[in-house]
Parts: C-alpha cells; sequence; structure tokens
C-alpha cells in the first residue's frame, strides 16, 4: 500500500496492491484513495460499513443459473447508472448543445488526470482517433506501421485509411502482445510508427518496445483501446490510443474514443486534423489542408461522466473475477490442459483469455454450449493476414507469422464483465472443467 502522503490513483497496479490487501483481510482506509470522479464509486462501497471482498464485491444470484451467456447486451449497463446517465443527459437536452459543449471539456479533463497526461482530446470512435492520431505524426501514403496481426480490424483500418500499409509482427504466447524481440527485423526506411496493442487489457512490454523505438527514432502510438485504467499508459509513447465503446472497461452509449499525449505541437495538429483542419478555437479558419468531423459528441461526454465514476469499482470486479478464474482453474493449468493468463499489475482484464493446450479448441467451445448452455467466444476468429480481401492477395500472401498462428488456434474467452455473478462464473468454470475432463 503506498504511504498516506501518495494517494491512490487506483490504475492497475494500485487496484492489485488494493484487492490484496483486501483478500488477504487487511484493513483499507479510503481515504488514502484519490478523490476523483473515476474512484468516486469505489471509494463508496470500500466506506460501507463492514465491507467484506468475499461478501460486498461481486453480484450474487439465489438460485444456479440454467445458462450463462458471454457478454449479455441487456447488462452493460445497471439500473443505477441508466439513472445517472438519464440525469446527466437532462441536464443537457435543455441546453441543446448536443455536439459541442462543456461536458466534453469536463470528460477530457477528467479522463487525462486520470492517466496522468497533459492533453485528452475526445473523439467520436477509437477508430477515428487512431486515423487522426496516424495522419498528425505524418503516416501517409506507402508508409510502413508496424503491428500486431491479432487486433480488431480498426487497427488496420486506420492505418489503411491514412494511406499505410500495416506490416505483420509476431507476439508473445503467453501475453498475446507484440513484442520488441520481434521488431527490429520488421523495420525498413518505409517504417514511420510502431502500433503496439493492449490485447484484452493487457499491457504489451512498453519499455523494451520503446527502447526499440528510441533507437530508430520511430514514433510509438499505443493502441489502448480495451486497457484504460492500465498504470503508466504512454509513459513510453507519442500518444495513447483509447475507447469508450459500450462493450469497453468504461464505455459511453454509443461510439467514442480520445488520443491522449502530453505533446503540445502533436495535440494542436491532432485537434486541428479531429475538427476539419481548423485552427484552434477560431470559427471556420483551417491551417490544415482538410479535416474529419471525428469530435465526441457533448451529449456522448455526458454519458462518459455518468458512467466514469463506476470504472475504477468496475475494474476492481474484473480483477476479482480473473483471481477467481486463476484459482480454480490452477490444477488443471498444471495438468498441461490449459494455460491461464498470469494476474499482473498492467492488466486490467477486459476479457479472460485462455489456451486449450490439451484439447481441440473449437470442439470445447461446442461441447460447453451443448452440453453445458455456457457461452464463450473467440473474440478475433480471423487472423488480419489471412483475411479473405484483395488486399491480403496481394500484400500478405507470404506473411508466417508461427506463434500468432499457432496461438490463435487455442485460445477462447470466458464471460468475464462486471456484472457477472459468482453462480454464473462458478457454472463457466463447473462446465470447463466437466469437458476437459
Amino acid at each position: 500500500m503506498k504511504t498516506a502522503s501518495c494517494k491512490m490513483t487506483c490504475t492497475s497496479k494500485d487496484l492489485l496492491t488494493l484487492f490484496n490487501d483486501l483478500k488477504n483481510g487487511k484493513p483499507v482506509d479510503a481515504s488514502r484513495i484519490e478523490d476523483s470522479l473515476i474512484n468516486q464509486k469505489l471509494k463508496q462501497t470500500l466506506q460501507k460499513r463492514n465491507f467484506d471482498i468475499n461478501f460486498n464485491l461481486l453480484n450474487k444470484m439465489d438460485s444456479p443459473p440454467l445458462r450463462v451467456d458471454f457478454m449479455p447486451l441487456h447488462r452493460l449497463i445497471t439500473e443505477e447508472e441508466i439513472e445517472d446517465v438519464l440525469s446527466e443527459i437532462k441536464d443537457v437536452l435543455p441546453t441543446g448543445k448536443f455536439t459541442s459543449g462543456p461536458q466534453v471539456r469536463v470528460f477530457e479533463s477528467e479522463i487525462a488526470a486520470f492517466l496522468n497526461k497533459k492533453y485528452c482530446l475526445a473523439s467520436s470512435s477509437g477508430t477515428d482517433a487512431m486515423i487522426v492520431a496516424l495522419k498528425a505524426a505524418g503516416v501517409g501514403h506507402g508508409d510502413e506501421v508496424i503491428m500486431p496481426a491479432n487486433s480488431f480490424a480498426a487497427t488496420e483500418n486506420a492505418v489503411l485509411a491514412v494511406g499505410g500499409m500495416p506490416v505483420f509482427c509476431d507476439i508473445d504466447p503467453d501475453t498475446f502482445c507484440m513484442t520488441a524481440s520481434n521488431i527490429e527485423n520488421r523495420i525498413t526506411s518505409k517504417t514511420k510508427c510502431i502500433l503496439p496493442v493492449h490485447l484484452y487489457g493487457k499491457q504489451p512490454d512498453m519499455k523494451a518496445i520503446a527502447e526499440i523505438a528510441d533507437h530508430y527514432r520511430i514514433p510509438i502510438i499505443e493502441d489502448a483501446c480495451q486497457s484504460i485504467g492500465v498504470t503508466g499508459l504512454g509513459k513510453y509513447s507519442l500518444c495513447t490510443i483509447l475507447s469508450f465503446n459500450p462493450y469497453k472497461n468504461l464505455g459511453t452509449c454509443g461510439k467514442a474514443g480520445a488520443i491522449v499525449t502530453d505533446q503540445q505541437t502533436f495535440a494542436t495538429s491532432c485537434i486541428e486534423y479531429m475538427y476539419h483542419g481548423f485552427e484552434l478555437d477560431q470559427k471556420n479558419k483551417k491551417t490544415a489542408d482538410y479535416g474529419f468531423n471525428s469530435k465526441i459528441d457533448n451529449l456522448q461526454a455526458a454519458i462518459g461522466l455518468a458512467r466514469m465514476k463506476y470504472l475504477s469499482l468496475n475494474n476492481l470486479k474484473r480483477l476479482s473475477l480473473a483471481d477467481r478464474y486463476i484459482k480454480h482453474l490452477q490444477p488443471y493449468e498444471e495438468k498441461g490442459q490449459i494455460k491461464l493468463p498470469k494476474m499482473a499489475e498492467d492488466h486490467v482484464w477486459h476479457l479472460f483469455t485462455i489456451k486449450i493446450i490439451n484439447g481441440n479448441r473449437d470442439q470445447v467451445k461446442e461441447m460447453l454450449y451443448n452440453l453445458h448452455h455456457v457461452e464463450t467466444d473467440v473474440y478475433y476468429p480471423i487472423l488480419s493476414h489471412q483475411q479473405k480481401t484483395s488486399l491480403v492477395k496481394t500484400h500478405y500472401q507470404d506473411t508466417v507469422l508461427p506463434v500468432t498462428e499457432s496461438v490463435h488456434k487455442q485460445m477462447l474467452q470466458l464471460p468475464l464483465y462486471p456484472h457477472l455473478t459468482i453462480e454464473e462464473q462458478d457454472k463457466v468454470m463447473e462446465a470447463l472443467i466437466d469437458v476437459l475432463s
């Protein structure tokens, strides 16, 4: 636990310390948690009389569930959150400030403060944020961007949208993130950017990646769309890209994203590209040749502020669920049947991904559903360099990524979201154990 003079921001490293203290029965002083909108519900929860992590954190149900859905849409938002969202919307609607307005500035300042960055530029989506950042970083026609092939299509699409060419890099078999050791032999005279992805909420080894990037003087743009709350986001990069899609750890009720950076000149360029090429604070006066209509709507920013209050609490719930999975499934990893992710201080558990080692992943997935009514997922079923598109046929027929391709055949996502109940999680684990047996 941190000293009394240094309050906890409740990014991932702090949350893991907090969780371990709670799990070991140590008293936690909620006053040592930083006062912020993002920590509001966490502090209120910890201040409850006789709070016990085993009884007061995770949701419970009265009877065993008949089925478990992977990510039920009707449980993405709670009744309490709905009331908070409606209250924020009611404040905005009478003003008519649906697109631009003060909520945007407040939203941006809260995110910037949480991540300890100077600038947060909220956008209409994570994809738009990525496109704008790549443009501002100087990526253009024919430039190469080194990135993994096991991310969501938005990552590669952003590169292609600015005229760049993805250069796919292999990954670590345990973290599923691109590794520094695979980057150097991908660098050419055309390399303009390195684009690591924080997959499933896990941070890549950014220090090692930055050492190579610095040596070759290549900027890093982090795709952290699945990892808001990871400690040290943006420490080694030009900027960090966030997504506030409803499925993310912090979601609005629509599309939204952000660019987070410490670089003033870069931030100014992003702002210009984000809004039609206009000069900052000048009405319709262009300084760039062109730009996009990519700013977040004031209404979505208001919704984001309402839901932001739950982020640290929800990230702690995700951590607790991940810990339960790891604890109860550990014997089956020791038998060599599965491979579990490791508990780490740079993970926010957007998804819980295991590898099926001893068996057929697709057969396991099918049996979990058919025999036990437990829904799992393969989140990105087709790797970028194996898509059936003309681009792939022209440029990536000879691309071989042995680790990415091997791991991709094994990985399986188990249900994990803040409102998953203990009983549902138990059913998932019991079903998996039965199928593995």
